[in-house]
């Protein structure tokens, strides 16, 4: 393929471009998985026909995209911000209806039903599993690591059972910081269960709450233990 060719491939189909990387980049940047990105590129790679309404459906599903990862990406908290759970389903859910509705619109028959009811099911399976799975799996980060500056943090062992997360914080002040950098994180005083708590909630339809217990040891140094709820 010649340069110019390359040139009018970029010129005409630039509609589908755009959206598909932008999708990547969101993705990317927003450090989840990579299959968020699929509802975009099959709309824009094999569903779109037209370049209006395949440009309005492409920049509708990075909105929605954008939706669900921003709050991740900024660690905002609260009841209208998507959880990790609601991701993996609702977010292949709703872009599976915004392509059908862009095919509708071009007057044709719903294309490409199989592939994203493909999507859709596996985010539901990945949604039961994880759902399943917080007994048996340590949580992740969850926005506790990395640590703040200013203390020196030791991640512990953790364990399983009820699996949870732990690190030794120590340094000027380090229960202070350590409150201070988990509430820029999203996490709010809780009812105390034996030992100072914080929660991060978080989910449109499905509820993840994630907690931290505080426990100060001596005058700089406090020890933190974080489960999914």
């Amino acid at each position: 393929m010649t340069g110019g060719s390359v040139r009018e491939l970029v010129a005409t189909h630039w509609w589908r471009t755009v959206p598909a990387v932008a999708a990547v980049i969101i993705t990317a940047l927003g450090d989840v998985s990579m299959s968020a990105v699929l509802p975009t590129l099959v709309w824009c790679v094999a569903l779109a026909r037209t370049r209006r309404t395949g440009l309005i459906v492409g920049l509708v599903l990075l909105g929605s995209l954008e939706w669900f990862v921003a709050p991740r990406v900024l660690w905002w908290s609260g009841p209208w911000v998507p959880s990790p759970l609601d991701l993996l389903w609702l977010y292949p859910l709703l872009a599976a209806l915004v392509c059908e509705t862009g095919a509708v619109v071009e007057r044709r028959q719903p294309a490409g039903v199989l592939t994203l009811l493909a999507v859709v099911t596996l985010g539901l399976l990945a949604t039961g599993i994880k759902v399943l799975d917080h007994d048996f799996v340590k949580p992740e980060s969850e926005g506790v690591l990395p640590g703040p500056s200013g203390v020196r943090v030791v991640e512990g062992d953790g364990g399983c059972g009820y699996c949870w997360r732990d690190l030794d914080a120590t340094g000027d002040r380090a229960g202070e910081v350590m409150r201070a950098h988990l509430t820029s994180r999203g996490f709010t005083p809780a009812s105390p269960l034996g030992a100072e708590r914080m929660c991060r909630h978080t989910g449109v339809f499905v509820p993840y709450v994630v907690c931290a217990e505080l426990r100060d040891r001596a005058p700089g140094s406090v020890r933190v233990t974080w489960y999914v709820e």
